[in-house]
């Protein structure tokens, strides 16, 4: 299996009318009193392809995915596969990550099947989407190696380039560029020396990538990832109207987190979690208002919030071991095993968001919400809604529904006391996580009381949050306890669960005071203030 680099370039980006003056100036460079000289190395032929998918998923993960192959003069060709990360330049100055794997073929679709990390990577990032060139550059690059003198360590690449880029359909375009890739100096010690060759040669920052100058001639503009239409939700306005706003704007986060969680991100696996907790508890609560193509995909949404649960969960529980203070060398086989079920929970996720059912869930999802938008812009005379004088406006079907989760949480809150098990928790942190979720879209029609409650709401999340994953974890690290850790692990094991059960205790004496702060004046303060809308000006 190649070995895979993954490498942050530093470097200079610089537009020239032509390469002469650059040469000429490094010719006549001397040694700088015998510490640094420059060293002239075999000239390259570069060609490179670039490719994404329909949808550019490649692109909205923030990478542009090269095959390279590179010759010395007349030698052989050796090839690599590049992601490498789009920040923009500033002033010439580009900081980039390139994940890089050399490979023995120039064949994308030989590469993209295969075993090595690279290609596991990009699989997971486009699923089963066709990847598709977008154009070709062919570059060649003329290099000068900065040297110390003494010791021969190379600082820094000056690269004289002259690339034509070519599309698929016969469009060309001519660049030429001097680069100063950071080697083994840091950027501020090579700023004097390429602020005289920029000041010497006439060059100009080139902000512009090749990447990008490429999308240009081949008239190509990324798409962005698809967001619902951005509409306000009035007290006033038929629910049956609110509902996909309030719908589209979690599922716009879903669709929005998608390559970064295919890539691995923790964050974006939360917030898309989030997201997606978001409209199963919404799908539930509007059953009876929601359009029927909304409800009959809640198993979809399901399947995805238990598929990110499990991936979410191993981060949380590695983050904490992380986090523990004990010493990584003792903690190294309990961390392991976590990863390992991360890996096959993410595996999984990776399965849930090929299978047709999640992609056909998200194409339908984007036609009827833009569907439902259409049809609420549309002329009087148009309208496909019925009379909206019959329909129940927003602010009265969303005090019904706040005002049905906050009973159930009461019921559940009500009941805890000294003899409560971690059962009994869970519960009550369920139907806040509703309560909270059924709010949320609606707390701005309440301003600063909606605010506030949903404040006190999260302060209660937190504290139960806390104690359900100290559970989790005693849960978790007894299976491991009992799979033959070495010595030192269980050890530090039995110290973290004892510590963890002071967690929980600290957690349920927080208990009483979070839920104090929503029984009484944010509560009354909160249904004035919805009680005002649903009666309206």
């Amino acid at each position: 299996m190649s070995k895979t680099a993954e490498t942050t370039e530093q470097e200079w980006q610089f537009s020239a009318a032509g390469l002469d003056l650059a040469r000429d100036w490094i010719a006549r460079q001397p040694a700088e009193y015998s510490v640094r000289r420059f060293a002239p190395r075999a000239t390259l032929e570069i060609d490179d392809t670039y490719f994404d998918s329909a949808d550019w998923m490649i692109f909205r993960a923030g990478f542009a995915l090269r095959l390279r192959q590179a010759r010395e003069d007349a030698g052989d060709a050796r090839a690599e596969l590049t992601l490498k990360a789009l920040r923009p330049a500033r002033d010439g100055f580009a900081q980039r990550t390139e994940i890089t794997e050399a490979v023995p073929s120039a064949d994308l679709g030989i590469l993209v099947n295969g075993t090595t990390a690279l290609a596991e990577r990009v699989r997971a990032l486009v699923g089963d989407r066709a990847l598709a060139p977008l154009f070709h550059a062919h570059t060649r690059r003329e290099r000068q190696q900065l040297l110390e003198a003494d010791t021969e360590l190379p600082l820094a690449e000056v690269d004289l380039d002259h690339t034509l880029l070519q599309t698929p359909n016969g469009a060309t375009r001519e660049l030429t560029r001097d680069e100063v890739e950071c080697l083994n100096a840091e950027p501020a010690v090579l700023e004097p020396l390429v602020e005289r060759l920029r000041i010497a040669a006439h060059l100009e920052p080139a902000n512009e990538s090749k990447f990008r100058a490429g999308l240009d001639i081949a008239g190509l503009e990324p798409a962005g990832p698809w967001s619902a239409p951005t509409q306000a939700i009035t007290a006033s306005m038929p629910f049956d109207a609110a509902v996909p706003r309030v719908l589209g704007r979690y599922f716009t986060t879903v669709v929005h987190s998608e390559p970064a969680v295919r890539l691995g991100s923790v964050e974006a696996v939360h917030e898309m979690r989030v997201a997606a907790r978001h409209l199963d508890v919404l799908l539930k609560a509007f059953a009876n208002q929601a359009p029927r193509w909304a409800v009959r995909t809640r198993r979809v949404v399901r399947a995805l919030v238990k598929a990110l649960g499990a991936v979410r969960d191993c981060d949380v529980q590695i983050a904490w071991l992380d986090g523990s203070g004990e010493p990584a060398t003792t903690i190294e086989p309990l961390r392991s095993r976590l990863e390992t079920e991360r890996r096959a929970a993410r595996t999984a996720l990776l399965g849930l968001l090929d299978a047709a059912d999640t992609r056909d869930w998200i194409e339908s999802w984007r036609r009827e919400l833009e569907a439902a938008a259409s049809r609420e812009h549309a002329p009087a005379g148009q309208a496909t809604n019925g009379d909206a004088t019959r329909r129940p406006v927003t602010a009265i079907a969303a005090r019904k529904l706040i005002h049905a989760q906050a009973r159930k949480l009461r019921k559940r809150a009500r009941r805890i006391g000294v003899h409560s098990n971690a059962d009994d928790y869970h519960e009550v942190r369920i139907r806040a996580k509703r309560l909270r979720y059924t709010l949320g879209p609606f707390a701005e029609l309440y301003g600063d009381a909606g605010r506030e409650y949903l404040k006190a709401l999260a302060k209660l999340q937190t504290v139960l949050g806390n104690h359900h994953d100290a559970n989790v974890r005693a849960d978790r690290f007894g299976a491991l306890a009992a799979n033959d850790l070495p010595a030192t692990a269980s050890f530090a094991l039995g110290r973290l669960v004892e510590r963890d059960a002071g967690t929980l205790q600290d957690q349920c004496a927080k208990f009483s005071k979070a839920w104090r702060r929503l029984r009484k004046r944010r509560w009354r303060a909160l249904e004035a203030a919805m009680k005002d809308a649903a009666i309206g000006p």
